[in-house]
């Protein structure tokens, strides 16, 4: 029951965990995606603006305007003759444009030339002057309502080339390209974006009263910090996603509310129906376990009375095996126990008697192998007295052969478990090929290895001599020819000490050698003649001892000779250092 109530926890806590990391996922998708969405909504509407400006502009340029400012402060007919001229030039502007609701020009002396109401151009004047400063580019002032139309204003201040005379250009746009492209926004079944002007207030906003209305006071800050960003607002008792950006080209503030409810209503319905069925299953677990637990306490209880005989040395106590399921299984597992206990314990007796016998096999092994290490010490004592008859009888060619034997059988017994300087080893080569030499009387051996470079590589002890006795067994001997030249040579290349040994016998086959070769590489198994398996071995151990760089390989083997190769590793101790 434990066991099923922390079953139900973590699932309940990971439930939990899921659901809020959920929740946080979407919050941050969706701030991404309102941050997308105003971004893409102020780029259209600077798009625009600037549009507005690339088309009125041109107007502050033109003589009419400086006309204007010069003479319409000089009588009623001087202005009645330049307020026309402005008209015209205001109505090439407009025409095909109903976005823009007026173009009004004002002097400094307040005189101003409208394309719809002088009056309400003059009205404003002072306002917008105070508002543009010296700034000599277009900004957007704000919203104005002419009548029953709510305009959003845009305005500049210029001065007359040439002279001291300057005014205002003042362009009214209807709001219904600005509600088109914000209306466009959608962001599910309840959020929207609004726009706010640099005074703070409703530029645009989905319902229409509050275009114009001063904006909440928990907006102002990011209005006036001008930057962009996202966070969860409480409004009106629910959580608020809302995005925000500020566009330098109009200095308006765009803004996006979305309710996180309508992101989480979703999660909440699955959310719930998932406790709701945890509950469920919770009640009929509990309900389940309850009943089982009743029906095996009994059984349980039984075994355990068993259990307690068995502990007390009672080895014959048994449990029904009528039972059937888990507890049958476990009753039957129960008796098949103690007999195996009985039956070790019949069997120890025998165990100690065997182990008595091993000890006794064991002594007789260290016996073995101290007689295997006094066999060594009589073979040297015998080739000592040969020797010495030898050397009393003047038979310097044996004594010389019973020495290089001598010191082959040492070095043969004493070194079969570890690695040696190549020095070692070829001082070794040296006694076995004297040997060969008396046997041979026309042969030729030629050694060229570096004595600076022995000390500083590692052989393998018995690497040299199964190669020599290949070459006069395989190179001479099975061709029937004399043995009369063997050449040992050695070169360093990097970390490698590549030593060549070469025959003049009647080499082999090139199909041959490159089986040979794959054999070394491990590309071969079946088929290895017995005169390859010294070679092979040889390889082996090389590798053993130092990876898969090192080992044999044939160079050339043909009716001229047989060259292979054994490349051993080199480490120069004074590098080291």
């Amino acid at each position: 029951m434990i066991t099923v109530v922390l079953f139900f926890t973590l699932v309940s806590a990971l439930g939990i965990y899921w659901y809020q990391m959920s929740t946080r996922t979407i919050q941050e998708n969706t701030l991404k995606l309102g941050g997308e969405i105003i971004k893409q909504m102020s780029s259209r509407l600077d798009s625009y603006f600037l549009e507005i400006v690339d088309l009125t502009v041109p107007m502050i340029a033109r003589t009419t305007s400086a006309q204007y400012l010069e003479h319409s402060g000089k009588g009623p007919y001087e202005r009645l003759l330049y307020t026309k001229q402005l008209n015209k030039m205001f109505y090439n502007v407009m025409v095909g444009r109903p976005d823009i609701y007026g173009i009004s020009i004002v002097s400094q002396e307040q005189i101003a030339g409208s394309s719809y109401s002088n009056l309400f151009a003059e009205k404003r004047f002072q306002r917008i002057v105070d508002h543009l400063g010296n700034s000599g580019k277009f900004e957007i002032i704000g919203m104005d309502q002419y009548l029953d139309v709510k305009l959003l204003t845009m305005a500049v201040k210029f001065y007359s080339p040439g002279t001291r005379y300057w005014g205002i250009l003042i362009v009214d746009l209807r709001l219904n390209k600005v509600s088109a492209v914000s209306s466009e926004v959608m962001l599910g079944d309840t959020g929207f974006a609004w726009i706010a002007d640099p005074k703070g207030r409703y530029l645009y906003y989905p319902d229409h009263q509050k275009w114009g209305e001063r904006i909440p006071s928990s907006y102002i800050n990011r209005l006036e910090a001008k930057t962009a960003g996202g966070n969860v607002e409480f409004e009106d008792g629910q959580k608020i996603l809302v995005n925000y950006r500020w566009s330098n080209v109009t200095n308006l503030a765009f803004f996006s509310e979305v309710p996180l409810s309508e992101l989480n209503r979703d999660l909440v319905k699955l959310r719930n129906v998932t406790f709701l069925i945890g509950i469920i299953a919770l009640i009929c677990s509990l309900v389940v376990v309850l009943s089982v637990s009743f029906s095996l306490t009994d059984s349980i209880l039984v075994l355990q009375r068993m259990m307690k005989r068995v502990e007390n040395g009672n080895l014959d106590a048994r449990v029904p095996t009528t039972k059937k399921g888990e507890i049958g299984y476990l009753y039957r597992s129960f008796n098949s126990m103690v007999d195996e206990i009985k039956n070790l314990i019949h069997t120890v007796s025998e165990f100690q008697l065997k182990e008595k016998e091993s000890e006794l096999r064991h002594l007789d092994s260290k016996m073995q192998a101290l007689q295997y290490q006094i066999n060594p010490h009589f073979l040297y004592n015998t080739l000592e007295i040969v020797n010495s008859h030898a050397i009393i009888e003047n038979k310097p060619v044996i004594s010389r052969i019973i020495n290089s034997l001598a010191r082959i059988f040492r070095y043969s017994v004493e070194n079969h478990t570890r690695t040696v300087p190549l020095s070692m080893e070829l001082a070794y080569m040296r006694d076995y090929l004297d040997i060969q030499m008396e046997r041979f009387e026309n042969l030729r051996v030629e050694i060229r290895i570096d004595e600076s470079f022995v000390d500083h590589v590692t052989a393998v002890p018995m690497t040299l001599q199964p190669l020599l006795e290949n070459a006069f067994k395989h190179g001479y001997q099975k061709h029937k020819l004399e043995a009369v030249y063997l050449s040992v040579s050695g070169e360093l290349n990097g970390d490698i000490f590549y030593i060549y040994i070469e025959d003049r016998g009647g080499g082999m086959e090139p199909q041959i050698m490159d089986y040979y070769n794959d054999l070394f590489q491990g590309k071969a198994h079946a088929g290895i003649e017995s005169g390859c398996l010294g070679l092979l071995n040889v390889h082996n151990r090389i590798q053993l001892f130092f990876r898969d760089r090192f080992g044999l390989r044939f160079v050339r083997s043909d009716n001229t000779g047989t060259v292979i190769r054994i490349a051993l590793p080199y480490c120069d101790s004074r590098e080291s250092e």
